[in-house]
């Protein structure tokens, strides 16, 4: 179990279920995820939320034992406090994550729930997806330096009645110490068509004028508006997870199984790091393709452009000011500060925001606090929100929200999914590219920009399929 982790799961036959809510979490280089790869193959409980009603289903369940109407969020708090009840007082895994723990993806959408107001997230029920999806898991499996994968985690039974109606949990026996094959979706692809745009360019020099419009007025001092290109594949999700990983990853690099299809992310930015009271967000703004000039001069570019710069500042003030809303008076600071961090193709400008959270606060106030992340709406972010719902046509779904763990001590780890796919069953791919608008900005600029940030992924669509037109 090594850098190509994913190789551990099977094409298996198209009539099998496929394994909802498996997952992998694997960090490129020391700068990610901690720890820095985790394979997630037996989820023993998954919830689905859509429209204010969160749905729990048993592993591989076609129906809910439970339907309620609440903030996924407090559900996942209190299905892993419940499951936790019946675990032994010390686990076979000392550090974090803690076990129970649950895998999670959350739409950008799923921000109205903080923010209920109907002008910014005017599409979230367009896709017919889950606002937010997770997956609870009892054990997980990571690598060892004898070769063999180590599992962490615990095994056995939950009893029936661990919530009420709830039915008993299986997990695999202890004596497992091979991953369990996940089964995947069925792929049902039957051309390769590189990423296009599913905006014209037209139309994006309008939006990118009607915000510099508003940013004249002092409507809003920056707006991250983002474009989804969709393509078409015949390879299966984990051979082009397999091939991002060998064109370099990402620091928050994961796959993840959802009933709709499989999510990939490959992204370079933090959204959340919690442990104890201590909590971190590490927005990136600010981007440079790396180009025939070379990595250093392109390096001195970024950090000598002033608009650069500009929109990095603004996000950071930004993130400070929400960290704040939850955060201890006087306890959040930025370090380091205008930091760049090379990834695939791509040089950033990178800061550490952190503080100390205050006592009793829970997940549910961190998000309303944060979420979605302000390096993908803009400032002040009320009016980004409901500017970026005027504009953008389409739901961006779980591009821009937050995909990771959260476990049953509240502690987090989670990216911003930026440079994220969503490959459905029929083949077909989403995903989607964006930048923040500034008073300096350019439309050709940013069009040459959300391309740049494209670029990757159909490099990686190429060398999967490589008649791709």
């Amino acid at each position: 179990m090594g850098a190509h982790t994913v190789n551990l799961i099977p094409v298996n036959e198209p009539t099998a279920t496929p394994t909802i809510g498996a997952g992998l979490l694997i960090a490129n280089g020391d700068h990610g995820w901690q720890p820095r790869t985790l394979l997630f193959p037996c989820p023993v409980v998954t919830v689905r939320y859509r429209d204010g009603v969160a749905q729990l289903f048993a592993a591989r369940a076609v129906e809910p034992f439970l339907v309620v109407r609440k903030n996924p969020l407090v559900v996942v708090d209190e299905v892993l406090r419940a499951i936790r009840r019946h675990l032994p007082a010390v686990g076979p895994m000392s550090g974090k994550p803690a076990f129970p723990l649950a895998l999670i993806a959350a739409s950008y959408e799923f921000g109205r729930v903080f923010a209920p107001h109907h002008d910014a997230f005017p599409h979230h029920s367009v896709s017919g997806d889950d606002e937010f999806f997770a997956s609870i898991h009892l054990d997980a499996y990571r690598p060892h330096s004898t070769g063999a994968p180590e599992r962490v985690g615990y095994a056995g039974v939950i009893p029936a009645g661990w919530l009420p109606g709830a039915p008993a949990l299986q997990n695999a026996p202890a004596a497992t110490h091979e991953p369990p094959p996940i089964t995947p979706h069925p792929h049902g692809g039957n051309e390769n068509r590189a990423l296009h745009s599913l905006i014209e360019k037209d139309a994006y020099v309008r939006s990118i004028g009607k915000i510099h419009d508003l940013l004249k007025s002092g409507d809003t001092y920056q707006v991250n508006l983002t474009t989804t290109l969709h393509g078409e594949t015949t390879a299966p999700p984990d051979r082009i997870f397999d091939a991002a990983l060998h064109r370099g990853g990402a620091a928050y690099a994961g796959m993840m199984l959802l009933p709709n299809g499989t999510l990939l992310s490959f992204s370079p930015e933090l959204y959340l790091r919690r442990r104890g009271n201590h909590i971190e967000t590490r927005p990136i703004k600010g981007t440079r393709r790396i180009g025939v000039e070379g990595l250093e001069a392109t390096r001195a570019a970024l950090l000598a452009s002033d608009k650069d710069r500009a929109e990095h500042v603004m996000i950071v003030d930004l993130e400070r000011n929400d960290l704040g809303r939850v955060c201890v008076s006087g306890s959040v600071t930025v370090d380091p500060f205008l930091q760049v961090v090379e990834h695939p193709l791509l040089l950033h400008l990178e800061s550490a925001v952190s503080g100390l959270l205050r006592p009793g606060v829970t997940m549910c106030e961190i998000f309303e606090a944060t979420f979605p992340g302000g390096s993908v709406t803009g400032a002040p972010k009320k009016r980004a929100l409901e500017i970026i719902g005027a504009l953008e046509k389409s739901a961006r779904g779980y591009y821009c929200g937050a995909f990771g763990w959260i476990d049953a001590d509240g502690d987090c780890e989670l990216n911003l999914p930026i440079r994220t796919a969503l490959i459905r069953d029929d083949g077909s791919v989403e995903f989607a590219s964006g930048g923040g608008i500034v008073a300096d900005s350019t439309a050709e600029q940013e069009w040459n920009e959300i391309h740049a940030k494209a670029e990757f992924m159909q490099q990686v669509l190429h060398d999967v399929t490589p008649q791709v037109n």
